[in-house]
């Protein structure tokens, strides 16, 4: 990180007037590009490469491209970007606005119309056959009126009606994302908590616990800048009861994991534990082959079968998520909190749970638990 970053937080300063996307492009967008992010807020979280390394060495993905701030951001820093807009306008402008920043271009940056969450997209970034190894972008808020008229079907967040299914779209996103990053790779991702008439969102605590459940969170650095506009003084209301402007955000910093998440003798004391209390179970994956003495696994956490035969079947299950829960574990299913008592039937076709739990000394455990009939 930059210099402003010796602090968990830095006051961002206008862009320079060269990074504004020009004015004739401005108006070409049907929200006039109220919605353009700042290059400056991307710069710091971008080491300078000019100097020090060849074009092809960094890959920056932005999965919501908007205008191109963050292709300009790359630029300036010596890095390729592609960035990926689900609005054929927006990619369209985005790159024109790099070619008047920038043309001829010094390091290319490419601009892809569609979304993560659709196939032939992810197809055509991976065709680029490289992984990407640092991800910056500025999520669409929740709250905003939507782009303009879209292909029949075109996933957009913005005009999400719904909270909780624009935050499973953010989640098949992240998903994708983590698939495209290089182990070991780099995620910044900004967001802000909203108000939303009378009521307080909070956007950025539910991106975090999202990223969470695919990277490693590193840090936070809070943005703050002055605000182009003020709220109106709510006549009679106190300190704590008076809205507040919103003057800045949050800058998720995460990374996809590069190495074994949990050791061999974190697992080992684990099964022995479990073993003790009569579960039996069958241990999966790379941990099994770790325990065999393969050198080259490298388990990100301990997977495990278990045989739920017969009319106990839900007993069992649900006697060792309770022995967990006990244990200071969290019960997820597909991402979902779930607990005990569980029953097959009303999971379904979801064979599977997850169990996280975290100690105050910052150690993180996890296992996959997966059951059959046999």
């Amino acid at each position: 990180m930059s210099e402003p970053f010796s602090r968990s937080w830095a006051l961002l300063q206008p862009d320079e007037p060269a990074w504004a996307l020009p004015e004739g492009l401005r108006q070409r967008d049907p929200l006039a590009a109220q919605d353009c992010g700042w290059v400056g807020q991307m710069l710091p979280f971008l080491p300078d490469l000019r100097q020090v390394a060849p074009p092809d060495a960094d890959w920056v993905i932005d999965p919501f491209g908007g205008f191109g701030s963050t292709a300009v951001a790359a630029h300036l820093r010596g890095h390729r970007a592609v960035c990926v807009e689900t609005d054929p306008l927006r990619s369209e402008l985005a790159a024109q606005r790099l070619a008047a920043f920038a043309a001829p271009l010094q390091h290319q940056q490419r601009f892809v119309c569609g979304s993560l969450t659709e196939p032939a997209t992810l197809a055509a970034l991976r065709a680029l056959g490289q992984p990407f190894t640092r991800c910056l972008t500025n999520i669409p808020y929740f709250g905003a009126p939507p782009l303009r008229a879209l292909p029949a079907g075109a996933p957009q967040l913005y005009g999400s009606e719904h909270y909780e299914p624009y935050l499973q779209q953010l989640r098949q996103v992240f998903v994708a994302l983590e698939a495209l990053l290089a182990p070991g790779a780099w995620c910044v991702v900004m967001a802000q908590n909203l108000r939303l008439g009378s009521r307080f969102v909070p956007l950025a605590w539910d991106v975090a616990r999202l990223l969470a459940e695919r990277f490693e969170l590193q840090e936070e650095r809070l943005l703050v800048y002055e605000p182009t506009h003020r709220a109106a003084a709510a006549a009679g209301l106190g300190a704590l009861e008076q809205p507040s402007s919103r003057s800045h955000e949050y800058a998720l910093v995460c990374r996809k994991p590069a190495r074994a998440a949990m050791s061999l003798a974190q697992g080992r004391a684990l099964l022995a534990e479990l073993q003790a209390a009569g579960f039996v179970l069958r241990v999966l994956g790379s941990f099994a082959r770790a325990l065999a003495g393969d050198e080259t696994a490298t388990p990100q956490d301990l997977d495990l079968g278990m045989s739920v035969a017969g009319s106990g079947g839900d007993a069992q299950l649900s006697a060792l998520v309770q022995w967990l829960e006990q244990r200071g574990f969290r019960i997820e299913s597909w991402n979902a909190a779930t607990g005990a008592p569980i029953s097959q039937a009303a999971m379904g076709y979801r064979h599977y749970l997850r169990a996280r739990r975290l100690t105050r000394q910052g150690e993180a455990c996890q296992i996959d638990l997966m059951w059959a009939a046999s």
